[in-house]
C-alpha cells in the first residue's frame, strides 16, 4: 500500500487535492493521511489537521494568528515524520508547506509541490528553497513551467484540473441563463468579511433599477450559510444561497462579482462575465503593493495576459463603482467578455489534469 501524505490549506487546494487522491486511488491501494478540507476528508483522508484552520490571507491577517499557526505547523510536521510516507504533495500554501518541505526532505521524504506558488508575483527568492528541497512541481497554470526550468527546478504542466471538474455542466453549455448575478465573496471568512457586504450593497442598487435581476450567492465549502445570512442581515431575505450544484447555478448566470483568486477560473470556463474584486487589511495591502510584481490581481487576467475582466482592488472597491461595473456586465460588455474568456478557456488546456498529476506523483513515489 502506498503510503501519501498530502497537505491542502485552503479550499481550491482541497478541491484539487480530492481529485488527485482519487486518481491515485484509482491505481492502486493508498494510505492517505494530512491536512484537508471537507472534499479531501469525504475522499478518504485521515486528517491531521483541518484545512479550515490554516484558511488565512493576508500579511496583516497571518501576523495576528501567527502562535497559533506555529502551534498547528509544528503538530503537522510531528505527524507527517511520525507516518513516514512514500511521498508528500504539498498543495500550494508556501507558507505553510515549504517549512514543511524542508523537515520531509531532511529525512529522505520525497516532495511534491502540486500548484506551484506564485514566484512569478512576488517573493521569488524562495525558488532556492524549491530546488533544494522538492523533488517535482507541478504546474496547473501553463506561464508557470519557464519560470522553474530557468531556475533548474523539475517542473511539468500538467493542466487545470477545474478543466475536467467542470466539463459536465460546460458541456451543457450557457442556454438556460437566469436575469442573475452570482455573488463569490471568497472561501475564507476574512474574505467573506470584507467583501460580501459591498457586493450585496451594489446588488441591491442594481435589483432596486431592476426588480427581476435574481441574486445567487455562492457559498463556498466550508462556509456556514447560516453565519453568511447573519452577515448579510436584511439583504439575505432576497437572495438565494447556493450550497449544492454550485457550478451549475454559477453557469446560468448572466454575471458575477467575484473574489480574484481561483473562483475566477471558474466563471472563464463556465463563460461567466466578471467583475474581480480584491481587499485586505489596509496594512497588508501596503506591504503587498511593494512586494507584487503583476500587473493584475484576478487570475483570469493574468492568464489571459490582458485585462479581460474590471477589476476593482482595495479603495476602488465601493458599492457604487461595483453597480457601475455591474450594470454594464449585463449588458453588451458582458457579452464581450464572454467571447474574450474562450481564450483562458484554451490556455487552461485540456482535459486528464488531475490523471497527468497522479502519474507524475507515482513517478516521485518509485512506483
Amino acid at each position: 500500500m502506498l503510503k501519501v501524505f498530502l497537505s491542502a490549506a485552503e479550499a481550491s487546494g482541497d478541491q484539487h487535492g480530492a481529485h488527485l487522491l482519487r486518481e491515485l486511488q484509482a491505481r492502486e491501494p493508498i494510505d492517505a493521511r494530512g491536512v484537508g478540507g471537507e472534499r479531501l476528508r469525504a475522499q478518504g483522508l485521515l486528517p491531521v489537521a483541518c484545512a479550515e484552520e490554516l484558511s488565512v490571507m493576508g500579511l496583516f491577517e497571518v501576523w495576528q494568528h501567527l502562535p497559533r499557526l506555529w502551534r498547528l505547523a509544528r503538530k503537522v510536521r510531528r505527524l507527517a515524520l511520525e507516518f513516514r510516507p512514500d511521498v508528500a504533495i504539498l498543495i500550494d500554501s508556501p507558507d505553510f508547506h515549504l517549512p514543511l518541505a524542508r523537515h520531509l526532505a531532511k529525512a529522505g521524504i520525497p516532495v511534491v509541490l502540486y500548484v506551484s506558488p506564485q514566484l512569478w508575483a512576488w517573493r521569488s527568492g524562495r525558488v532556492k528553497v524549491i530546488r533544494r528541497v522538492v523533488r517535482k512541481v507541478l504546474c496547473i497554470l501553463p506561464f508557470e513551467v519557464d519560470f522553474y526550468r530557468q531556475h533548474n527546478v523539475d517542473a511539468s504542466f500538467v493542466g487545470h484540473p477545474l478543466v475536467d471538474e467542470l466539463a459536465p455542466v460546460v458541456a451543457e453549455g450557457g442556454e438556460q441563463r437566469k436575469h442573475a448575478l452570482a455573488l463569490m465573496p471568497g472561501s475564507r471568512w476574512h474574505e467573506v468579511e470584507a467583501l460580501l457586504p459591498v457586493m450585496l450593497e451594489a446588488f441591491g442598487r442594481l435589483r432596486a433599477e431592476d426588480p427581476t435581476l435574481e441574486g445567487k450567492v455562492i457559498v463556498a465549502p466550508g462556509l456556514a450559510t447560516e453565519k453568511l445570512k447573519l452577515l448579510a442581515g436584511p439583504a439575505a431575505s432576497g437572495l438565494e444561497f447556493v450550497t449544492s450544484e454550485r457550478y451549475r447555478s454559477l453557469a446560468q448566470c448572466q454575471g458575477a462579482f467575484v473574489a480574484s483568486g481561483t473562483a475566477t477560473l471558474v466563471c472563464a470556463l463556465l463563460g461567466v462575465p466578471m467583475v474581480v474584486t480584491y481587499r485586505l487589511h489596509p496594512l497588508s495591502f501596503i506591504l503587498a503593493s511593494l512586494l507584487v510584481k503583476v500587473p493584475h490581481v484576478g487570475l483570469v487576467n493574468l492568464v489571459a495576459g490582458e485585462r479581460v475582466a474590471p477589476e476593482l482592488v482595495q479603495d476602488a472597491l465601493d458599492a457604487g463603482s461595483l453597480a457601475v461595473a455591474g450594470r454594464a456586465l449585463l449588458g453588451e460588455e458582458g457579452e464581450s467578455q464572454r467571447r474574450k474568456l474562450s481564450l483562458v478557456r484554451e490556455r487552461l488546456g485540456g482535459p486528464g489534469a488531475s490523471r497527468r498529476a497522479a502519474e507524475e506523483v507515482l513517478q516521485v513515489a518509485g512506483r
